[in-house]
């Protein structure tokens, strides 16, 4: 059986969520071997708000370099990393089963984010997030924060910063449950398309180790993650734009959210629909999120949303 050798970013998070593949992934194949091999990318040379970066695939783009170069067989990646059109020289090979999407606040003090004292600063780069909580705290005061989850943790505990707000799944996937507050409610905070989702990418036709990374597929996670991505390519939009997605499969009814907001003000437009799923539940998923972001695009606020 062959040995694979898997590329993954240096962070806590990055790692744990490659061993948390492959560790399931040897469970099903007892025979497999792995290496991990570590890779810096351009993401985490840079200490500018993410908002501000429209280049896509920042964390993406050096691991999918060493991948093409033969250097590695497999990446692993938070999906929502990823730019919204596929690669024409990589496949998808899996999205495993995802973890829950929502948001949460971290918080030395306070137990809710409503339980913030007025001017309490909250660390957050993320034009989604910001609009969330001027939404529903417009006395808060919204500061950039950059760094590994960890790193945003501890300015949090030192006092740098009153609170910040962080996906649950990167939480659980590194252990630090113990930090989490409060879950927040997507009726308020819409999570980022394909949060919580994982992806395994590997070489086009490289149809050995597609095969064992298949193993790993679930379809509902990739159902799900790709209706919500087809908002983004629907939007033509990237992580300086304030949007929201969550789709959930439900039986034989996939139903879909979409949000569109300016960061600044927390003005937006949601927008949701539901489809029953036939014999082509990932072509009928694209179609659903594009028609959102059809929709969104009506809106008038939508160019101001999207111009940054």
């Amino acid at each position: 059986m062959a040995h694979l050798r898997v590329g993954t970013r240096a962070s806590l998070l990055a790692r744990a969520q490659t061993r948390l593949v492959m560790d399931q992934l040897t469970e099903l194949v007892p025979e497999l071997s792995w290496s991990e091999h570590l890779v810096t990318t351009a993401g985490d040379l840079t200490s500018a708000p993410l908002s501000t970066l429209t280049t896509p695939g920042i964390f993406v783009s050096a691991l999918r370099d060493e991948l093409l170069r033969g250097t590695v067989d497999l990446i692993v990646h938070s999906m929502k990393d990823l730019p919204a059109k596929p690669h024409p020289d990589i496949t998808l090979a899996a999205v495993p089963v995802r973890e829950d999407p929502r948001d949460v606040l971290v918080c030395h003090s306070a137990e809710t984010l409503h339980a913030l004292p007025p001017g309490s600063r909250v660390g957050t780069s993320s034009p989604r997030r910001e609009a969330s909580v001027r939404r529903v705290r417009p006395d808060l005061i919204i500061e950039p924060i950059r760094g590994s989850i960890t790193t945003r943790i501890e300015k949090v505990m030192r006092g740098d910063f009153d609170a910040t707000i962080l996906a649950k799944a990167g939480l659980v996937r590194a252990g630090l449950t113990d930090n989490i507050r409060q879950e927040l409610e997507m009726t308020t905070f819409l999570p980022a398309p394909r949060q919580g989702a994982l992806a395994i990418e590997c070489r086009a036709g490289d149809e050995e180790t597609t095969a064992l990374a298949r193993l790993m597929d679930d379809l509902p996670g990739r159902v799900t993650a790709f209706a919500e991505q087809a908002v983004l390519i629907g939007l033509d939009a990237g992580c300086h734009v304030a949007i929201g997605a969550h789709a959930r499969w439900e039986g034989d009814v996939l139903e879909l959210h979409a949000e569109l907001a300016v960061a600044e003000t927390g003005e937006a437009e949601l927008v949701s629909d539901r489809m029953t799923l036939t014999d082509s539940p990932l072509d009928q998923a694209q179609s659903l999120g594009l028609a959102l972001a059809e929709r969104l695009l009506a809106f008038p606020m939508s160019q101001k949303a999207l111009t940054v």
